[in-house]
């Protein structure tokens, strides 16, 4: 049985931008998106130019005119969003999905090169995957206006410090622009339609960050009792419950020409397993197959290219090839579920710790041994903040590292306090995920963040106010330790709670402040047809919103 929960850590991920679900967005007056007295894109300039220069056709617009006029294709209580904000929208939503998720689309039967239009997402349905993505965008920007319009109500506004935000952003798409020899208005022409411009983009971050804004105060407002969360996680239990158990298997396989197993190999394995599951302790039972593995070293696995062997390899890769695949026997925090044999022996009530099964497969016996029966993560979380330094931004990983100890001897050499760390954080940090925060990761669990990352956070001698530089995978990292926060349990059902009360609230907003999309017109925005993966597309930011992993997503 495997652990569908160990997963590839990373210490941060990118969302996808405008994929259903309010991530930033601002407006501050009616119609601010068509300026009094400006010339209107009209509909018969949508259309879209790849990187060879090629238009694709098949998106080409027909003479729509808007049935809101003066070009605008969205309209809520307060605004008007015209046809190149929109198109904006969906091309930077369409791209950073194909980003994102393009190596596994192809499985759907998705062809980048070919027209959205005529390639169906749900044949079924007739929805095609132009459909699809146009959908998306609309249930995009209708909690953006929402989430504006209530914003507005409030009295909620931009502040000089969200401006920033804007800007900083305006200023990364004028750098790659520049550095693709353009005008930043060439530039968004090109990879977001024709008629889109700089100051189009602009506007929606604008009123993405003031959406954004508002939502954040609306999720980050709720507050609930110790008795609120109990009762939420009892009404809930089973999806805050895991278990860590081991497992090794003792196969018979057949030879694929023959149509049965073999039963001499059957009864051998079902005796080890068998004997196995006699086993009282942990300790008996690695000792057991550290035993049973050395017996057979061909089941060893040394190395990627086969060799299995002890007298293929050295004594000492054998060896740790060895310890390697005892100690991955223990499945640790695995998630409730019984819908396999497995998961019912394990989840089921009354289960005590080393207690043994068997399970008999189709081509082995599974032996699995309780270490820890159901329980709710009552590990404590941390908060930590760090500043990434990487060779991609430096030019090396030398001067990424002289980077890091310059910043961190500056931090040390001035106030030396939180606040001054996250001032450092905002101003020099590579983390998208986190710099905007002052390079703040809350509710860090245990094996969430990447190996070098997490030890230095979870060490048993970690106290407030702790710093220093640790290297992995992503570059140094000028790290500052906050301190503790809720338990793991704890963390999650507030996370589930802020989700209901705020999808409660949104509900009763939607009732209140109505969208309208003009459909005719909008399909008339042109798509970005091209083969090839656009790295600097993903510089410039519609709405993206970027955290840490918290479900250690590959």
């Amino acid at each position: 049985m495997s652990n569908h929960n160990s997963l590839k850590k990373r210490i941060f991920i990118c969302a996808v931008a405008a994929v259903m679900a309010v991530s930033s967005v601002t407006m501050s007056g009616c119609n601010l998106f068509q300026k009094e007295g400006s010339e209107s894109s009209t509909s018969s300039q949508a259309s879209t130019k790849s990187k060879d220069g090629s238009v694709d056709e098949s998106a080409q617009p027909s003479e729509v005119k808007s049935k809101f006029e003066d070009n605008i294709a969205v309209k809520s209580q307060s605004y008007n969003i015209t046809l190149p904000i929109m198109m904006y929208l969906f091309n930077y939503n369409y791209q950073s999905y194909l980003s994102y998720y393009g190596t596994y689309l192809s499985y759907y039967g998705f062809d980048s090169s070919k027209s959205l239009k005529d390639q169906y997402y749900d044949e079924d349905s007739g929805q095609t995957w132009y459909d699809y993505f146009m959908e998306m965008t609309k249930q995009y920007i209708q909690q953006t206006l929402i989430m504006a319009e209530a914003a507005k109500a409030a009295g909620v506004e931009l502040d000089e410090t969200d401006m920033e935000t804007v800007n900083s952003s305006i200023s990364s798409l004028e750098s790659t622009a520049s550095a693709n020899s353009k005008t930043v208005d060439e530039y968004v022409a090109e990879y977001y339609g024709s008629g889109v411009t700089e100051n189009d983009v602009k506007e929606s971050l604008k009123l993405t960050t003031l959406a954004q804004k508002y939502y954040n105060q609306l999720y980050n407002g709720y507050t609930y009792t110790d008795e609120q969360y109990e009762s939420y996680y009892n009404d809930n239990k089973t999806s805050y419950l895991y278990a860590d158990f081991l497992t090794f298997n003792f196969s018979f396989g057949s030879d694929s020409s023959e149509s049965s197993v073999n039963e001499e190999d059957k009864q051998k394995a079902k005796a080890y397993a068998d004997d196995l599951a006699k086993c009282k302790t942990r300790e008996e039972f690695e000792a057991y197959i550290t035993k049973y593995l050395k017996d057979n070293p061909s089941l060893v696995q040394v190395s990627s290219d086969g060799e299995s062997s002890e007298s293929s390899v050295s004594q000492e890769a054998f060896d740790e090839a060895l310890k390697t695949q005892v100690e991955a026997a223990l499945t640790t925090k695995y998630s409730y579920e019984v819908t396999s044999e497995a998961g019912q022996w394990v989840f089921a009530d009354g289960r005590k710790a080393n207690e043994t099964y068997v399970i008999e497969g189709t081509d082995a016996y599974t032996v699995i041994m309780m270490i820890k029966p159901s329980y709710r993560d009552e590990t404590v979380n941390k908060n930590v903040r760090h500043i990434l330094f990487t060779s991609d931004t430096y030019g090396s990983e030398e001067k990424a590292k002289a980077k890091a100890d310059e910043i961190y001897k500056e931090w040390k050499e001035g106030e030396a306090t939180e606040d001054s760390f996250a001032e450092l954080a905002k101003k020099y940090s590579t983390d998208t995920g986190s710099s905007s925060n002052g390079g703040l990761y809350k509710n860090v669990t245990e094996g969430q963040m990447v190996t070098e990352f997490n030890d230095w956070v979870f060490d048993k001698s970690r106290k407030t106010g702790d710093t220093g530089i640790v290297k992995t995978s992503y570059g140094y990292h000028v790290m500052y330790f906050v301190g503790d926060s809720d338990k793991a349990w704890k963390v999650a059902v507030d996370s589930a709670l802020r989700s209901q009360s705020y999808n409660e609230e949104y509900e009763k907003l939607k009732e209140k402040y109505t969208v309208e999309f003009d459909d005719d017109y909008l399909n008339t925005i042109a798509v970005f047809q091209s083969t090839e993966s656009s790295e600097e597309t993903e510089t410039s930011a519609a709405s993206s919103t970027t955290d840490k992993d918290e479900s250690k997503s590959s």
